[in-house]
C-alpha cells in the first residue's frame, strides 16, 4: 500500500507542527468492504509515536489484516537508528539500510517530508479558517472544529500511499480541528467510498464498494514528560 521512496538519511522538513517542541501522534487508515468470500473484511494501517525536537523520533508502524498483526518499530536520534520487528530485540541500522528506508517511506510520521506541513497544508489551513469553527475540547486541547467539503480531495492524496484508492471516490468528507492557540492540527478525520473495482482491492482481498477513513490525532503538545531515548540494550 505504499510507494517506496529511496532516502539517503532521515530528515524532517519544516512544517506547521515544528512550533511544537514535542508531541504524540496517531495516524490510522481503515479500509472496510466485503472480502472475496463475501464476508466483512477490514484492514487497518497505523503509525503511532512521539517526536521530540529537533531530531528524535520513536514510532511503531502496524498493519492489521485478516486476523494478522504486523508491527515494525523505529527509534531515530540524529543519525542513529534502531529497528525492531514485532517484539524482537532492537537492532542498530544505517540510514541506507533497505528495511529502514522502506519503513521511513511507508509510515506516516514526522520523519517524512511535509508531515502535516508544507505549502499545500498551509493553503488548506488558511482556507478552512474562512469557515465557521465550533469550539471543542479535543485530545485535552481547546480546538476549533471545521467541517470541510470535497474541495479538499487533492490535499488528501498526500496521505494515501496508493493514489488508486482515490479513483472514483464518492461521499468524500473531512473534518479538521485546529488548536485555538497556535492553529496547529489537533485532529483530522477524512472518509470516502471507492466504487471502482480496482486491482489493488483484489490484491488486498477487498471488493468494491470499499469505505475508508483516515484519522490523525496530535496530543501532549510540548509535554515535558514526553521524551525519546535510545532503546535499552
Amino acid at each position: 500500500m505504499a510507494t517506496t521512496v529511496t532516502r539517503s538519511a532521515p530528515s524532517v522538513e519544516p512544517s506547521s507542527l515544528l512550533a511544537l517542541q514535542r508531541y504524540h501522534y496517531l495516524a490510522s487508515l481503515t479500509l472496510n468492504s466485503a472480502g472475496s468470500d463475501g464476508k466483512p473484511a477490514q484492514i487497518v494501517v497505523s503509525t503511532e509515536g512521539d517526536f521530540q525536537s529537533p531530531d528524535r523520533h520513536a514510532f511503531t508502524y502496524r498493519t492489521q489484516i485478516q486476523g494478522g498483526d504486523i508491527r515494525q518499530s523505529a527509534v531515530v536520534i540524529g543519525d542513529k537508528i534502531w529497528l525492531r520487528q514485532g517484539d524482537q530485540a532492537w537492532q542498530p541500522a544505517a540510514a541506507t539500510d533497505s528495511q529502514a528506508q522502506a519503513l521511513f517511506a511507508t509510515a506516516f510520521s514526522p520523519i517524512r517530508p511535509n508531515f502535516l506541513g508544507g505549502d499545500q497544508w498551509a493553503s488548506v489551513r488558511v482556507a478552512v479558517q474562512r469557515l465557521p469553527g465550533t469550539p471543542e475540547f479535543v485530545n485535552d486541547i481547546r480546538s476549533l472544529h471545521y467541517q470541510v467539503g470535497p474541495e479538499g480531495e487533492q490535499y488528501f492524496r498526500s496521505f494515501l500511499a496508493d493514489q488508486q484508492l482515490f479513483q472514483k471516490v464518492q461521499d468524500l468528507h473531512w473534518d479538521l480541528w485546529l488548536a485555538e492557540n497556535g492553529e496547529w492540527p489537533v485532529r483530522l478525520v477524512a472518509s470516502g467510498t471507492v466504487t471502482a473495482d480496482l486491482q489493488i482491492l483484489h490484491e488486498l482481498g477487498l471488493t468494491a464498494p470499499m469505505k475508508w477513513e483516515l484519522r490523525i490525532d496530535i496530543s501532549r503538545p510540548n509535554d515535558p514528560k514526553l521524551s525519546v531515548s535510545a532503546p535499552a540494550p
